[in-house]
């Protein structure tokens, strides 16, 4: 009887501890044609990828970090992207701000992968191309992808071969984004891919390039793409080696559409939304100002009937400030 006690409680543990675990369902996290994901890029100084605690329970506390460049990813119709004809079988193409050329990609519901890369290199993705994300995908679970293809850099025409994605849900916890939103139930994603590119020399494919990621994705259930990226490219080659870095993060506002004041709520509505913006307050507010990611004011207007026009504001995520009577109030909108 003890013993099928002891061994029901450890199960009740086991099942308890499981359905703890955070799941990232891939329902919102899948850009679509006309999204626009802002990012701010940060210094890696001071950074640890590893957070405090265990793995399921991570808290990482990313407050310290130097806020630098803004970046935004854009995501179009491939039809419209020069290069499109190389590729096949794609429905969406990324594109960066500041940079030439695309990532296509043939997306799901629930997944993303590169078919071809244009720009500053070439690359064409063969099979069922190299995977991006996959969902759903719960802490603990893993995802292994393969692929080959074509890949043109340094003048020469090479091939891809032993390309290889290990995709791995490696830590859930509680995490703080440079600017101080706190975000609760994120999974953290890490994804280590290597390819070879191999030349022929006459004799046979000789290789002459190897070329490594390991990158970490901040997930969380309620917006698209990750909130956070932090990863290391390293490239090996005949004429040497390089490495790269990237760390930015989604500037997003804590979530919250209600902002105390003095004598009552305040609530904005609808959020997300696309035309107007209505208020819901006892305060007659007289001007609002809007603010992008990088802290430009994009537009300032009268509040007229508690409603803020913003037919002509492009989609994104921005800062909505409020004046009345001598005061402010600021709260998070998102345009789509």
């Amino acid at each position: 009887m003890k013993k099928f006690l002891f061994l029901f409680s450890a199960l009740a543990i086991s099942i308890f501890s499981f359905s703890q675990f955070v799941t990232i369902s891939g329902q919102n996290q899948i850009p679509q044609v006309g999204d626009v994901i802002n990012y701010i890029n940060c210094s890696d100084f001071g950074f640890e990828v590893g957070g405090t605690g265990p793995v399921t329970n991570k808290l990482w506390d990313y407050t310290g970090l130097m806020q630098q460049s803004s970046v935004s990813f854009s995501y179009v119709d491939p039809t419209t992207v020069s290069g499109y004809e190389q590729f096949t079988n794609v429905n969406l193409a990324e594109t960066t701000s500041g940079q030439s050329g695309a990532i296509f990609i043939k997306s799901g519901n629930y997944y993303m992968a590169r078919k071809g890369i244009t720009g500053d290199l070439y690359m064409n993705y063969a099979n069922d191309s190299a995977l991006l994300f996959k969902f759903p995908i719960t802490a603990g679970q893993s995802f292994t992808n393969t692929y080959t293809g074509t890949f043109f850099a340094s003048g020469l025409d090479m091939i891809i071969d032993n390309g290889n994605v290990q995709i791995q849900a490696d830590a859930q916890g509680t995490l703080i984004l440079p600017n101080g939103t706190t975000l609760t139930n994120v999974l953290r994603i890490r994804i280590q891919e290597t390819f070879s590119g191999k030349y022929d020399i006459g004799t046979g494919p000789m290789e002459i390039m190897s070329v490594s990621d390991d990158y970490y994705y901040w997930f969380h259930e309620d917006y698209k793409m990750p909130v956070l990226v932090y990863g290391v490219t390293n490239v090996t080659s005949i004429g040497g080696n390089q490495q790269s870095k990237a760390l930015r993060f989604q500037p997003i506002e804590n979530p919250s559409n209600i902002i105390a004041s003095n004598s009552n709520s305040i609530i904005v509505y609808p959020n997300p939304t696309k035309d107007v913006v209505n208020i819901l307050s006892d305060d007659n507010f007289e001007m609002a100002f809007i603010y992008d990611v990088t802290g430009k004011m994009v537009k300032a207007v009268n509040v007229i009937n508690n409603t803020i026009d913003i037919t002509d504001i492009s989609a994104g995520i921005y800062s909505l400030e409020l004046k009345a009577d001598g005061q402010s109030f600021r709260t998070k909108i998102v345009v789509e």
